[in-house]
């Protein structure tokens, strides 16, 4: 669920990043373009099994145009994450944060990937990171995402302080907390369905 989330965050810096050539090939430019589209097939790779082929296509040729991007590389991390290879995912995360310790968006996205994996102790280590980085863009999304994490491993206390930083530092957030709580609860989970609607609610 939380990866749905995610796409589109890394989708938006993929379209702010690229650039245009006007009469010569740009593999750069090109790789960016194709991470858009795979993202975009990523996005919904749920539909169909024709949408996880397109998107492993697109990410594929963007990795060849431009194998050292971060972005890039985080792209295919997400994908081999959605489809299971968690070895190949977790190598290429651990890969980008080793050249990019001081970007809070790969921090973020690697907690997501460990709390996904039941790792909380060492999600926590990552949004964690996130947040003492202190970007103004991905602050409010790891307060989020770990206040998830925290409550998917039970522990209420610190999700209620998480959630009460976020709404502190963005208000808008409620409205986000409570479509994620409808996501919940049509998988069937009331109890985090639940929580989320009533701390979203509360003042």
């Amino acid at each position: 669920m939380l990866i749905r989330k995610i796409v589109p965050i890394l989708a938006c810096l993929i379209l702010l990043s690229a650039c245009q050539s006007k009469n010569q090939f740009d593999p750069e430019a090109a790789a960016l373009a194709r991470t858009e589209l795979g993202l975009g097939y990523l996005a919904h790779a749920d539909e169909s099994e024709e949408n996880i082929k397109l998107a492993h296509y697109n990410l594929k040729r963007a990795a060849e145009y431009s194998p050292n991007n971060p972005k890039i590389m985080l792209a295919m991390a997400m994908f081999d994450q959605h489809v299971g290879e968690y070895k190949e995912a977790e190598m290429i995360y651990k890969r980008i944060i080793l050249t990019s310790q001081n970007d809070g968006l790969y921090h973020l996205h690697f907690g997501v990937f460990l709390c996904a994996r039941e790792r909380y102790s060492e999600a926590e280590r990552e949004f964690e990171q996130t947040i003492l980085l202190d970007r103004h863009q991905w602050k409010a999304d790891a307060l989020e995402q770990y206040g998830y994490c925290a409550i998917q491993n039970g522990k209420t206390e610190t999700a209620d302080s998480l959630f009460e930083q976020l709404f502190k530092y963005d208000a808008k957030r409620r409205d986000m907390v409570l479509k994620t709580a409808q996501i919940y609860e049509q998988r069937g989970d009331s109890r985090i369905a639940n929580y989320l609607q009533r701390i979203a609610k509360k003042k």
